[in-house]
């Protein structure tokens, strides 16, 4: 039998290259596309982190201050009700991951030695869910009726919050901190913890806080003078001729709020004026017309530690939580539990 070979011309050979290339371009477009599908939406999983996949295999065992019950939650689950309650979800997810650092330090620190207005309520407790004493938490069901049809996607930012910061702590010189937070520290500078309360820890210094006016920024508060000395326990009756000499500033911190003031024959400090009238802030000023007074506040809290209005602003400029939480906390050391 005799063999033929058949001879391909030039362009007979080029078009089957073309041919062989354009199904090779084909398979691999194919390729690409699986894995921006299946690939993405695995990365997506693992952005997001569902809540059930947040396991630290440690317990916590919070009082409900609600329901008057002893909860036992895992701690990493836990910290995703004390973010949700204590930072507005709508914050850039750099702030919400600077928070959940701050308030699973809170949580380590108390598992080892609980507040004792906390063990009075039960025992067992290691924490509560007051924000006084502990930190604010808030369950599944309150997110939802808080949040409303933004539910998903920030109980998903918050999730990812604290599931990327995952057993992440700060420290100073090896031990845990005290991570304290406020709302607002109206725009300048945050306070020093010895301003305070008088007790000083390096990492709690005032420090620079230009952001942007916040809901906070400046609110105001009227009230009767009568009404104001007795929240105070002032004896002395304020007059129209002692207006002037009756309610005096004494000495003003570096962030400028109030340290003391007299007022009658009374010294208060500025966190006891906060508290004892009700003030967002020692961050004030005041006038005085006829037999009332108003008080004029800038920031919303205490004024230590981590401003959240603040690590939300600096979120939004492109900065990350650790250099966030660098800022409100110098000289602390991120590590693990």
């Amino acid at each position: 039998m005799r063999m033929v070979t058949r001879i391909q011309s030039p362009r007979t050979k080029r078009l089957r290259q073309k041919k062989k290339r354009r199904s090779r371009l084909a398979w691999v477009t194919i390729a690409i596309c699986c894995l921006a599908v299946y690939g993405g939406a695995l990365l997506l999983d693992k952005v997001t982190m569902p809540e059930q996949e947040l396991h630290s295999g440690k317990s916590v065992q919070v009082y409900n201050m609600e329901t008057k019950a002893l909860m036992t939650l895992d701690l990493e689950q836990y910290l995703v009700g004390v973010v949700a309650a204590e930072m507005p979800a709508s914050f850039d997810v750099e702030a919400l991951k600077a928070q959940a650092v701050a308030a699973r330090t809170f949580t380590v620190s108390r598992m080892n030695h609980p507040n004792p207005n906390v063990t009075a309520l039960d025992a067992r407790a290691q924490l509560s869910t007051s924000p006084q004493t502990c930190q604010a938490w808030i369950s599944e069901e309150e997110q939802k009726k808080r949040w409303g049809k933004e539910y998903k996607a920030y109980h998903r930012k918050v999730v990812q919050a604290v599931g990327q910061t995952a057993g992440e702590v700060l420290r100073y010189d090896g031990t845990l901190i005290e991570p304290l937070y406020h709302a607002s520290c109206g725009g300048g500078r945050t306070e020093d913890a010895q301003e305070v309360w008088g007790n000083a820890k390096p990492y709690l210094v005032s420090v620079e806080c230009n952001h942007p006016a916040d809901p906070h920024n400046q609110q105001q508060t009227t009230m009767s003078l009568q009404e104001m000395e007795q929240k105070l326990g002032v004896s002395e009756t304020a007059t129209a001729g002692n207006f002037g000499d009756f309610i005096q500033l004494i000495s003003s911190t570096a962030s400028d709020r109030v340290q003391t003031m007299r007022v009658g024959d009374k010294i208060i400090s500025g966190t006891q004026l906060r508290s004892a009238l009700g003030l967002k802030s020692a961050l004030a000023s005041w006038t005085i017309s006829g037999d009332s007074i108003t008080f004029t506040t800038n920031g919303y809290g205490h004024g230590v530690g981590l401003c959240q209005y603040g690590a939300n602003y600096h979120a939004e400029q492109g900065d990350s939580y650790r250099k966030i939480l660098e800022r409100y906390y110098p000289g602390t050391q991120l590590s693990k539990e």
